[in-house]
């Protein structure tokens, strides 16, 4: 009943506004949307022929929603869901594609920076994908669905890409920004960001640099050590870029991008004892990596050659309060600590060849190359527990360290993908792709401590090669009006179980229920069939647009995570689940002075069989994903100040209610939550300054509700409370 609402409110203001669309000309020039180009099928295209699910927010879109971050643009995407623990633990759910609010072992949605997959940097430790500021952005495209084909492990629901501006080789040009705001519980904040780019050698070759830090203050007081607005949130980093032209035909383009991300404490709350409190020892964590990407475009007339070589560095600092586990095993009351840091180092090279041409018949053809280095360090330190229990501890490892790992994985993946189209007639296309893959897992642990008794070490391999096609069938019914059918795979490559024990009795048994004889040391990959419909059209000159998605999803060999009584867990393949859903998406400029968006996604996903280690049954919902999600953008633009360009940008978002977990007697009912952002601001030829309020209504919407008394006790996580700022930018 909320999306009939929205679209009958839709239909009237529209219908409102299109008697007076001559009344106003002040605003955008153009009275209808320029066309949008992506590259989500590898090629330039414009977004409107693309057959499959593809959401585009421009960099004006971005600007207008004063987005610095995924969390800032997450909920304005029909189909794209997510969680907030925090810094480091930023999970994004596409299409339902989940098996918990918590972050995976692995990732269901693949995240790239241009030509730069950023999702397999985790996989002992690292389950979350990395958070690019968003500064000097071209574009981001969320591309829903199974995108396994062309972008590989992990794009099961689909992926994020954010796109960069390149160099520029043509004009000197740059920008200088800044934002001040406050947030309520909190303190000040700020951020500082800014361009420069230069054209050299004649227009042969630019460089462009791009920085940036960012200084938000937190809004939950610590009440364990006394800190106020602990969870706050530090990000610097910046990019170089350089573009050199070998040739007419050739370009080099090389960047290096550096990321520093920290905070003193996560977003958990703690319901128990008061909203925006916690009661938690010091958990700091962080995101630090370093990406250096070679790009080599080669333009023939028969098609594009490109060549990605990327470097990335990463390291996940990321410390967890589980005192709870002592008093629950051991009754004694004393502080305990998970000190995770995982390292990861991964090569990656692509390469790619794309046709061009006006005949019937196209293709591309890619290889993709990939070797990774993780080494994953965790220790249980526990300070003066030896002094309470007898030197406990001491006897099976490290004093006052009740459990110590190192494993160390390695992962090798080479795959071949390609596309070939074939234009029927001028309205009907049809696409098939392939890829195939074959990946190699090399991994070893050593473990000692009160879990262990003595020492644990394991050691294995596992190989496994698979392939995952695509079909689509698209009509152009007109030049306004395309529909499409698409089949597609996807999938995520396994992974180790980096924390073994063996011969603690309480862990055994567990085993022994679940059918284990022995600890599982790895797991294998899971996939998914996903089957789409779609249509994109146009109305009115251009002026309204619609597209919507209607599909279904069959996911089995779910990897799925496993809690032992003993507060071990691990990750197997068990279970299947469904997601069925559709999108609706409307974009409209009913006058020259106005821009209305709405959006809205209704999504079915939830277990088709048994899942015990989940302790779900058939037909449970999938946690942490709502039915409904809804969202309504309005911007209007008006002269002001001598002629210049005013506007007034607000937008509405609604997300439905949702479960916590699978097992009942654990889960509770996440209810809806609604939040109201405004931005009104002024443009000149040079600056541009807005004043905006977030969450408008101060709405504590309830992202996670946990309780785990094994290891973490009962807490939440929730929405930022209302933040007011002001933020300015020069352009030169």
């Amino acid at each position: 009943m909320r999306v009939l609402s929205i679209f009958l409110i839709y239909i009237i203001a529209t219908g409102s506004m299109t008697v007076v669309a001559q009344e106003n000309d002040i605003g955008n020039d153009s009275p209808v949307f320029e066309e949008i180009i992506v590259t989500a099928t590898r090629r330039e295209a414009h977004v409107h022929s693309v057959p499959l699910s593809v959401h585009v927010i421009t960099e004006e879109a971005l600007a207008r929603l004063g987005a610095a971050s995924f969390t800032d643009y997450g909920r304005t995407v029909p189909g794209l869901t997510f969680t907030n623990f925090g810094v480091v633990r930023e999970k994004q759910t596409i299409r339902g594609i989940s098996t918990n609010t918590a972050g995976e072992r692995n990732p269901t949605t693949a995240m790239y920076l241009d030509e730069v997959p950023l999702t397999n940097a985790g996989g002992l430790g690292g389950a979350y994908n990395p958070d690019p500021m968003l500064v000097d952005i071209e574009r981001i495209e969320v591309l829903r669905g199974p995108q396994g084909t062309l972008f590989g492990a992990s794009a099961m629901g689909g992926a994020i890409r954010s796109i960069t501006h390149q160099p520029d080789l043509l004009q000197t040009a740059g920008f200088v920004g800044a934002t001040v705001s406050s947030i309520k519980n909190g303190g000040p904040g700020y951020e500082i960001n800014g361009m420069f780019n230069i054209p050299l050698n004649g227009g042969k070759a630019a460089i462009r640099a791009v920085g940036y830090r960012r200084d938000r203050d937190g809004f939950i007081n610590n009440l364990t050590t006394g800190v106020k607005n602990a969870n706050n949130d530090q990000v610097t980093g910046g990019r170089l870029s350089g573009t050199i032209l070998l040739s007419d035909r050739v370009s080099l383009t090389g960047r290096i991008v550096y990321q520093d991300r920290e905070s003193d404490a996560t977003n958990l709350e703690d319901p128990d004892v008061a909203a925006r409190t916690q009661s938690r020892i010091e958990e700091p964590n962080g995101d630090k990596w370093t990406n250096y990407n070679l790009v080599v475009n080669a333009d023939f007339a028969w098609g594009n050659l490109v060549s990605s070589t990327s470097y990335l560095d990463r390291t996940i600092a990321a410390d967890i309060d589980v005192s709870a586990f002592l008093t629950t095993f051991f009754e004694v009351d004393n502080p305990l600590t998970t000190e995770n840091r995982d390292k990861v180092k991964e090569f990656v090279q692509e390469v790619r060849i794309v046709s061009k041409g006006d005949g019937r018949f196209n293709w591309l053809a890619g290889i993709f190359y990939q070797d990774q280095d993780e080494r994953f360090n965790a220790n249980f330190p526990s300070p003066g527990f030896d002094e309470l229990t007898g030197g406990l501890a001491s006897t099976f490892g490290p004093p006052d360290d009740l459990f110590v790992s190192r494993p160390v994985s390695t992962l090798e993946q080479v795959a071949l993908y390609g596309e070939l189209s074939y234009q029927f007639t001028d309205s009907l296309a049809f696409v098939a792709g392939l890829r195939w893959f074959d990946i190699d897992r090399d991994f070893e642990s050593t473990s000692v401590g009160l879990f262990v008794p003595g020492s644990s070490a394991a050691s294995g391999s596992a190989r496994e090669t698979d392939v995952t096609p695509k079909l689509s069938l698209s009509y152009a019914a007109t030049e306004d009006l395309t529909l499409y059918g698409m089949a597609a795979k996807g999938f995520r490559s396994g992974g180790v179980n980096p924390l073994t024990t063996t011969g603690i009795p309480q862990c055994d048994a567990d085993l022994a229920a679940l059918g284990f004889s022995e600890f599982p040391i790895s797991y294998d990959s899971d996939s998914l069939w996903s089957y789409e419909l779609g249509a994109k059209s146009r109305w009115v000159g251009g002026r309204f647009q619609l597209n919507a998605a209607l599909y279904h999803i069959d996911w089995s060999d779910i990897q799925t995570s496993k809690l032992l009584s003993c507060g071990v867990a691990f990750v197997e393949n068990a279970g299947k689940a469904v997601s069925d859903g559709i999108e609706i998406e409307v974009v409209s400029r009913p006058t020259d002075s106005v821009d209305i968006t709405v959006g809205a996604s209704y999504n079915i996903a939830e277990l088709e069989d048994d899942a015990p280690n989940l302790g779900g049954i058939a037909g449970d919902p999938i946690p942490g994903v709502p039915r409904l999600a809804a969202n309504v953008g309005v911007s209007f633009y008006f002269s002001a100040f001598g002629g210049r360009e005013a506007f007034i940008h607000g937008d509405y978002q609604h997300v439905g209610s949702s479960y916590s977990d699978f097992d009942r007697t654990i889960r509770v009912k996440l209810p809806g939550y609604d939040m109201v952002n405004l931005r009104v601001g002024l443009n000149t030829e040079h600056w541009s300054i807005a004043l905006f309020i977030d969450n408008l209504l101060d709405d504590r919407g309830i992202l996670t509700d946990i309780n785990d008394p094994i290891l973490g006790g009962h807490f939440v996580t929730a929405t930022p409370p209302r933040t007011v700022g002001v933020s300015a930018t020069w352009t030169y």
